[in-house]
């Protein structure tokens, strides 16, 4: 609990309650409840969770009440083509629910 875990490319990294996670490209960051987790790939978090991803093809997925972020980016320079956060309210973003961006508009991922 309230652990902080970094992992580099391809790698995972898990936080437990109210800990904080990071991975690298490809990788993949997870965090229990109140958790923060950021990555490359893809992210994770409990209720009440922060979540943000950034790159290509990136995905995230909380708890109840997770603010959840997505960045595009360019795939020729690494800018940001776009972005959007939201929050897990149960209605229109589910919880433990994988989301993605697919031309700049949040959807729900087709492999959960």
């Amino acid at each position: 609990e309230r652990g902080a875990a970094t992992a580099g490319y391809c790698g995972a990294a898990t936080a437990g309650n109210g800990g904080a996670a990071t991975a690298g490209e490809r990788g993949a960051a997870t965090a229990g409840e109140r958790g923060a987790a950021t990555s490359r790939g893809s992210s994770i978090v409990g209720e009440q969770g922060i979540a943000c991803a950034r790159g290509n093809g990136v995905k995230v997925k909380g708890g109840l009440g997770a603010v959840l972020v997505l960045v595009e980016e360019n795939r020729h320079d690494y800018n940001i083509a776009s972005w959007k956060s939201f929050v897990v309210d149960g209605d229109t973003y589910k919880a433990d629910t994988f989301y993605q961006l697919v031309c700049g508009e949040i959807t729900e991922a087709k492999d959960q």
